[in-house]
């Protein structure tokens, strides 16, 4: 699948961005945490619906799913379905950390939600070679 950028350049972006020493004082840290989340989440994303086209039956993820659905939960069937269920297992805390950091305006986003993030990202696109 051929894509504008390399999604592994997403998650390196966010691992960049976790190991520098970026103050509070300059930077909102709320931004930064949720950016790396969103990155590795993006990054992760594209490698495994990349993985789920080249390994399963549908050229489109949502075909998966018998009702229409995001593609996001799209990812947790089609996983499920090619036997990987623990791994959308992970992929949707995934999805729910992502949503937190891009919607939850009133939570406080930690620099430990963003290696969770991270950490997460790893651990699927690792399981996925």
């Amino acid at each position: 699948m051929a894509h504008a950028f390399v999604p592994q350049h997403l998650l390196d972006l966010a691992e960049y961005l976790k190991k520098c020493e970026i103050s509070d004082e300059n930077y909102d840290l709320q931004c930064i945490h949720r950016t790396i989340i969103n990155r590795a989440y993006l990054s992760t994303y594209l490698h495994t619906e990349e993985w789920i086209i080249n390994n399963g039956k549908f050229n489109n993820i949502r075909e998966y799913s018998e009702k229409p659905i995001g593609y996001h939960k799209a990812i947790c069937i089609a996983l499920a379905l090619l036997n990987k269920q623990q791994l959308s297992e992970i992929y949707e805390d995934f999805i729910k950390l992502r949503s937190d950091a891009d919607y939850n305006i009133v939570r406080i986003i930690n620099s430990e939600d963003a290696q969770k993030a991270l950490d997460l990202a790893y651990k699927i696109q690792n399981a996925l070679q």
